[in-house]
């Protein structure tokens, strides 16, 4: 592990230390609130995640780590967050079908595209169904809370599909193209955490209601776990330092949300 990426998980770890001490404070207060108990058992896998993944490449650091004990737990927590957000944010059946519908076809495409980068079906399609439940999640709550007008969601669909297909065209060009198609898909990938980045800050500066704040962050940190499983290199390490900060914003939603139930 690089030196950057081994600052930038301590930095998680410890973002994660302290929020789960202030999500057990806000529990202790709270007991009866789900999304609290949900909150703090979504820290917890996190840090226990991160703190496994560390001593892993202390103690090995020239073994390839396989689908393990940190990978369950990175799972258990973003399914901790959608069990958050389908809290604080019910909907019913039919909420959202044809974004669900889109969500799972961008899940699947992603899942083809883990498995021929590498060739790890049975990790790559456990992850998948976990992503294709928190997709699924973040557009119920989005058309639950009207966070997107129906051009912005025409708009990010089209923009999805350019995304697949961009990485899609990498495997069949070769250097220099190849490499020019990679850093246009990286690109891309900015531009998408831009845009839910704005919409959250903006939307809390607007001191919008707390449902719509928790989506936006919930979203945010959706976007960014795309971003990571198609990433490498420094635009790894800098998307995973967004997403740290972003928790943070997930932690101060959240609390809004159980303050206001």
């Amino acid at each position: 592990m690089e030196l950057i990426d081994i600052i930038s998980a301590f930095f998680q770890t410890a973002v994660f230390a302290v929020l789960l001490f202030l999500t057990v404070r806000l529990l202790l207060n709270n007991t009866e609130s789900l999304t609290a108990v949900f909150l703090s058992f979504c820290f917890g896998l996190g840090l226990l995640a991160d703190m496994y993944w560390l001593i892993y490449d202390v103690l090995r650091p020239d073994v390839r780590m396989p689908f393990a004990a940190n990978e369950i737990g990175e799972a258990g927590m973003l399914l901790m967050l959608a069990a958050i957000l389908n809290s604080a944010v019910p909907h019913g059946s039919g909420a959202a079908t044809k974004q669900v519908i889109a969500a799972v076809i961008f899940a699947i495409a992603n899942v083809v595209l883990w498995i021929a980068w590498s060739g790890e079906w049975l990790q790559d399609v456990i992850t998948g169904l976990v992503l294709m439940w928190l997709l699924s999640s973040a557009v119920c709550a989005l058309k639950v809370v009207h966070a997107l007008s129906k051009k912005e969601w025409i708009l990010f669909g089209l923009y999805c599909v350019l995304l697949i297909a961009g990485q899609v065209l990498t495997f069949f060009f070769a250097d220099p193209v190849k490499s020019y198609i990679d850093t246009g898909c990286y690109v891309l990938i900015s531009l998408g955490i831009l845009y839910w980045l704005v919409k959250m800050i903006f939307s809390f500066k607007k001191k919008e209601p707390a449902k719509k704040l928790i989506t936006l962050s919930f979203t945010n940190i959706v976007w960014l776990t795309v971003a990571l499983y198609m990433s490498a290199g420094l635009y790894y390490t800098v998307f995973f330092f967004i997403e740290t900060l972003c928790a943070i914003f997930v932690f101060i939603s959240a609390v809004k949300v159980v303050n206001e139930s």
